[in-house]
């Protein structure tokens, strides 16, 4: 007991109380002894020193032993009545249905905090909702009920450009057999797929027109009665071809090709080949400055041209690349010791010699349709194609690409707000000549996507499907957002900064429909919202994932019943306080103990 705490200080008045109170009896006695038997006077200081102890107890109550067994928790889909043993505690959460002799509370948390000290926690049902998926100090048992007969997964497209086929992808429950169709919104289905229990699937179309539009899913059983449907919200776009610069020492095939092809796709690909001489080949060239920089992408740049950049030119490439630009370094020979050294302060730090090896590229996923079967008769096969034997030592390079002996072929590294990306391929073109342009495409479209400039991220962000009714996280907020719902009414979303550099707020959707996230800019993010009962299969598999995570998590369980101290109750020893202090009262006012005592004896014997 610390001499500061309170509890010392109250104990020290007490003790005094009672010395104080002894003492005044002693001297009491001394000189009144006549007026009393000395019985009296022993009684009298027996009740202050009881009296001293039964304020200390009231004061500070000695704890009490609590043995408590499990926190039985209803949830939805729990039966009526549930057996319980002594000790037991039954809640119900407010989605569960009527259960019998069941403490209703809101929420999980609540009934942690009523009942603080279960053995563990016995979930029954369909399990938590997000509501109460926190991670618990105790074991936490959940004998998971089975899947439902429903979509157990749903995922719904990115937008995408006009015309680009999106695809909706998901899996089934236990429904034994069935079919799964997409329908346009003009209720015409567009793709199919027959499935069975616990399969996955994958159904494609395409959005012909910018804006946005509601295609429709539906899961049939084998009598082509509709188990579940939900929406398909599909966002069209028109998108922004990624502009790109190649800049080349000399004229060669890989350029020639790399130009077809990006015609053929619809990027904005400039090539600038410098000859020496004041010769320059290609396209009307750019004047290589910072303002020429930052409007671009990606810039392409093998290492003769490099060489005859300027120093401004380098400069401003390179700023360039921290204001986020895209930079590609193309090695076609071996490097100069000046180059090697510029490039590593760009972080490419390439090690190895300077020869051409060959390597040949993993065969397609598709040309192999068993795992032994031999390729496809309508399968080209991969030339053997050649690459500069450079090794990027860096510890934080991202490996791209890789070879079927598991080579890095390309590989990138951030660098400010853009990336620096080195490929060593110096005729991927041969895959265009044998007949196999799908994995010439594949390839720099990666090259491309991966290292080019990063796209448009001001849009927000919807973390999973929105309901009406239901909590949704909306992220990637900026300035003070707010939500335009179906009724035209903005509603104002709050950031939680505590989530992180995420910029996520929390939004209830009151109405199924389109809705729109405005952020500081104006900038305009459509979602949709389902309704409430939209596939409820997906929610009751969504919970059951996460109740089942939660007791992974969760600390492993000890015993059936816990033993735990609770503070105690006052009220039985401030009664018994009152009580001596009456018969210390009572003593006091009445002196002549004997006489009274004498006098209630006489009276009974007459």
């Amino acid at each position: 007991m610390s001499l500061s705490s309170p509890t010392f200080w109250t104990a020290l008045v007490i003790v005094l109380a009672v010395i104080a109170g002894v003492v005044r009896l002693v001297l009491w006695r001394r000189k009144a002894e006549p007026q009393g038997p000395r019985w009296r006077t022993a009684t009298l200081m027996g009740l202050t020193v009881l009296a001293g102890l039964l304020l200390w107890l009231t004061l500070n109550p000695p704890a009490s032993v609590i043995r408590t067994g499990p926190l039985i928790v209803a949830t939805a889909g729990s039966p009526g009545t549930i057996p319980t043993a002594p000790g037991d505690i039954l809640i119900a959460l407010p989605e569960a249905g009527p259960v019998a002799e069941a403490h209703r509370v809101p929420d999980l948390a609540t009934a942690l905090r009523r009942y603080p000290t279960p053995a563990h926690v016995r979930i029954l049902g369909q399990g938590l909702t997000p509501r109460d998926q926190s991670p618990l100090p105790v074991p936490v048992e959940f004998a998971a009920p089975p899947l439902p007969r429903g979509l157990t997964d749903l995922a719904l497209p990115e937008p995408g450009a006009p015309g680009a086929t999106f695809v909706v992808g998901g899996q089934i429950g236990s429904l034994p057999a069935g079919t799964v169709e997409l329908v346009d919104p003009a209720d015409e289905i567009v793709d199919t797929a027959r499935v069975t229990t616990g399969e996955r699937f994958a159904l494609m179309a395409a959005a012909r027109t910018p804006g946005l539009a509601l295609f429709t899913l539906r899961l049939r059983d084998p009598s082509n009665a509709v188990v579940e449907q939900i929406a398909v919200p599909v966002e069209s776009l028109v998108q922004t071809p990624p502009r790109v610069l190649v800049l080349a020492g000399a004229p060669g095939a890989e350029t020639k090709y790399l130009k077809r092809w990006a015609e053929d796709s619809g990027i904005e690909l400039t090539v600038d080949i410098d000859v020496g001489g004041g010769v320059r080949l290609g396209d009307p060239p750019l004047p290589l400055t910072a303002q020429t920089f930052n409007a671009l992408d990606l810039v392409v740049l093998d290492d003769r041209r490099w060489e005859a950049l300027g120093g401004g030119q380098r400069a401003a490439l390179t700023a360039a690349v921290h204001g986020g630009m895209g930079l590609l370094l193309r090695p076609t020979g071996p490097l100069s010791a000046g180059t090697r050294r510029d490039w590593a302060n760009l972080g490419a730090s390439l090690t190895g010699g300077d020869e051409a090896v060959p390597f040949r590229l993993d065969p397609p996923e598709d040309a192999m349709p068993e795992a032994e079967a031999e390729p496809a008769d309508n399968a080209d096969p991969l030339p053997e194609l050649a690459r500069r034997d450079l090794t990027d030592e860096g510890s934080g390079a991202v490996t791209l690409l890789r070879d079927a002996d598991g080579a890095a072929l390309a590989s990138w590294r951030a660098l400010g707000r853009g990336r620096v990306g080195v490929w060593t391929v110096t005729d991927s073109y041969a895959l265009v000549l044998t007949g196999r342009p799908d994995r010439y495409g594949e390839m720099w479209s990666a090259l491309f996507s991966e290292i080019g400039r990063p796209g448009d991220h001001s849009r927000a962000e919807v973390l999973g499907i929105a309901r009406a009714g239901q909590r949704v996280a909306l992220c990637r907020l900026t300035g003070q957002p707010n939500v335009l719902g179906q009724d035209g009414r903005p509603h104002a979303l709050r950031i939680d900064a505590a989530i992180g550099d995420r910029a996520c707020a929390a939004f209830w959707p009151e109405q199924p429909g389109w809705h729109v996230i405005r952020d500081g800019e104006d900038r305009q993010t459509p979602f949709y919202v389902q309704p409430a009962d939209a596939a409820p299969s997906l929610v009751i598999a969504a919970n059951r994932s996460a109740t089942l995570a939660l007791a992974g998590t969760a600390p492993t369980r000890a015993a059936s019943t816990s033993t735990s101290h609770a503070p105690g109750s006052p009220w039985p020893w401030f009664t018994g306080l009152l009580v001596v202090l009456s018969g210390l009262w009572w003593f006091e006012r009445n002196r002549d103990v004997g006489g009274l005592v004498a006098s209630l004896r006489a009276r009974l014997r007459s």
